[in-house]
């Protein structure tokens, strides 16, 4: 009999992504699924009409968006409960191979310290070019980024391997790590959680690997855009919140000119552009919230403010 895998899915206002992306996964060959469905409190009814055109899907509706984070956490507790052996958090902007899942399941059963893992990943819009191919990790900077992003896959990366982190849009985990590890940090709210929880992880001696016979194609930054005020504060918050978290003033002071170029660089490029006041203020909200150590969803009461004028 075959693992159950529980693969989970949050909807923020994103029918047609959501709908593309469960159409993909009914498709898969791997026959012991289950779809969780977390809507992150959707204002435009997204999530009950996805409710409706999928009754197989386990579906649950919240009252709040909790974010990625929140999201996710609700998902695992979800799918814990009904006896999946496996996990595996999938960003609702992908399309999947139909045998996406066989390669995961065969390369957690093999190692038993494997923690998580993450399949080749490539862009959508350009379907042969890649957008994660393993994780460059340094935990000292907060520095994270992805191997061959951009590069056609010709495969100069298909070998399966140890990687800095498995990225949170494809990452699959043993329940035994959940259990032992925990859920994402919640403090965190959205982005760097990936990061954060390879990290934990590896403390305990778990091992993160790249898996590239699991293959995805990512649609990239449909909900939240690359220079939105909201990708801003909170990717610099966190980035703080990060090495806070993780390294040692020993280990991080080295990086203290990595860091100032790091904020005062988005800070310069932000007010050069001409419509960017708002993306200016959030990136100084994010840097001294993260200072202040500001936690979750809290000082976005600001963000939205702005938003609104």
């Amino acid at each position: 009999m075959m693992p159950k895998v529980a693969i989970i899915l949050i909807n923020l206002n994103q029918e047609e992504h959501t709908r593309e992306c469960i159409h993909s996964l009914l498709q898969v060959s791997y026959n012991s699924v289950e779809i969780i469905l977390i809507d992150n409190n959707s204002v435009d009814g997204s999530g009950q009409r996805l409710h409706e055109q999928f009754p197989s899907v386990t579906y649950r509706c919240l009252e709040d968006n909790l974010g990625f984070v929140g999201g996710n956490n609700i998902g695992m507790e979800i799918a814990l409960a009904q006896g999946a052996k496996y996990v595996l958090l999938l960003n609702n902007d992908t399309i999947v191979d139909k045998d996406f899942i066989q390669p995961l399941v065969e390369l957690a059963s093999s190692e038993p310290r494997l923690g998580a893992q993450c399949g080749k990943i490539y862009l959508f819009s350009a379907k042969q070019k890649l957008w994660y191919a393993g994780g460059i990790l340094d935990v000292d900077k907060a520095y994270a980024n992805h191997r061959g992003i951009g590069e056609t896959d010709t495969g100069q990366y298909d070998i399966i391997e140890d990687t800095g982190f498995a990225s949170g849009c494809m990452l699959f985990v043993p329940r035994t790590i959940i259990e032992e590890v925990g859920v994402l940090d919640r403090s965190l709210f959205i982005y760097q959680e990936d990061t954060d929880w390879c990290i934990r992880m590896k403390t305990l001696g778990y091992r993160i690997m790249y898996n590239p016979r699991s293959r995805i194609w990512h649609k990239v930054s449909v909900t939240n855009k690359i220079d939105s005020p909201f990708y801003l504060y909170f990717s610099m918050r966190n980035k703080i919140m990060l090495v806070r978290k993780h390294s040692r003033a020993s280990r991080w002071l080295w990086h203290l000119p990595y860091f100032t170029y790091y904020f005062v660089r988005h800070l310069i490029r932000m007010s050069m552009k001409w419509h960017s006041a708002l993306g200016t203020r959030a990136v100084w909200y994010g840097i001294v919230d993260g200072l202040r150590n500001y936690t979750g969803n809290n000082g976005r009461g600001r963000l939205e403010e702005l938003l609104k004028k």
